[in-house]
């Protein structure tokens, strides 16, 4: 079943409970979805017995974006002010012993900087799919850096977490990474888990329906694509959404080149 609708608020999305039939309605069991508040009210609203599962590809998104990016950023712009920092004690009365030790610790900065500025997709990457040399340029960063090293280590355990297939040992897994996350005093994963943690019935659901929104994700992609392509051509926005009997995918906002 296809259903496309246009906008992302909540009348938006209303109306696709007004249009589906309500005998095909009641034949949903569990919904996928993005954490968007408004999806979950509706959801909860009209198939209050379907139970909601919160999208993998998203969880693990938001925690690339806003832990691993911001910690990863605040580690390479320290190693840039040290730089600066070293740089700047060399003035006309440094002698060349002195000089050349500052200039050398100041290249070291700059390398970390620019090692960490390329280290995104290392990170981000399942740690079984890197390469050796990849492997092993990460774990020599991490041994440095201690806060990405923790991040890192909690997202090879959320990776785990998504491979569970028992929704009690998910329950009691999620909790501990929650617990662990907060307990990291570092600002940026402490957030992340002060705001997903209140989500833990619904990221352990994943254990028993192992369901994403990966099919739409493929679709908007395509779409991007179709954009970058038709570049210049006339405009024509509109949002879709697809929705089977067995699961919701979120809703996405992308925008279409009329080709």
């Amino acid at each position: 079943m296809l259903w496309v609708g246009k906008g992302r608020a909540m009348k938006d999305f209303e109306k696709f409970f007004e249009d589906v039939p309500s005998d095909s309605l009641s034949a949903v069991i569990t919904v996928a979805m993005d954490m968007n508040a408004s999806y979950n009210k509706l959801v909860t609203k009209h198939l209050p017995k379907a139970r909601i599962v919160y999208d993998r590809f998203h969880m693990q998104s938001q925690f690339g974006r806003d832990v691993f990016g911001t910690v990863r950023l605040d580690e390479a712009h320290r190693h840039k002010a040290k730089e600066k920092e070293i740089l700047a004690d060399i003035s006309n009365d440094t002698d060349k012993e002195t000089m050349k030790s500052l200039k050398q610790e100041a290249k070291a900065e700059k390398q970390e900087y620019s090692q960490l500025k390329k280290l995104r997709w290392s990170l981000f990457t399942n740690s079984d799919k890197l390469s050796d040399s990849k492997t092993e340029q990460l774990q020599s960063i991490l041994q440095d850096h201690h806060d990405l090293a923790v991040c890192y280590a909690m997202k090879e355990e959320m990776c785990r977490l998504y491979e569970l297939t028992d929704y009690q040992q998910a329950v009691i897994g999620w909790t501990k990474w929650f617990q662990a996350a907060k307990e990291s005093e570092i600002p940026a994963l402490v957030r992340f888990a002060v705001r997903k943690e209140k989500r833990l019935p619904s990221l352990a659901a994943h254990a028993i329906y192992s369901i994403s929104t990966g099919k739409l994700e493929g679709f908007n992609n395509k779409i991007k694509v179709a954009k970058r392509i038709g570049y210049g051509y006339r405009d024509d926005d509109f949002f879709f959404t697809l929705i089977s009997y067995l699961s919701i995918p979120s809703v996405r906002s992308p925008s279409h080149k009329k080709l």
